[in-house]
């Protein structure tokens, strides 16, 4: 991937992985061990996906701003019913 196509927070992708089924919003990205992972949250999905860069592909708009996150809410029932 060149640096003029470098994917950054705020860009909107569409997944390489899954055959171009899903959009989404780059919440972040990490360099680890020489790989180069985004974080999507995808679009009506619950789900924050990490998928290495060459699993993306860049849409060419971006989200400016504060980008909401979605979380997905686990409750813990205590004790015996």
């Amino acid at each position: 991937m060149s640096e003029k196509t470098r994917i950054r927070k705020g860009d909107r992708v569409r997944d390489a992985k899954w055959g171009g089924k899903f959009t989404g919003t780059v919440v972040r990205t990490s360099t680890r061990s020489h790989r180069r992972w985004i974080f999507v949250q995808w679009d009506n999905i619950a789900v924050e996906d990490q998928l290495l860069d060459y699993e993306v592909e860049a849409l060419g708009t971006r989200i400016e701003g504060e980008i909401p996150p979605v979380f997905l809410t686990v409750t813990k029932n205590e004790g015996l019913a």
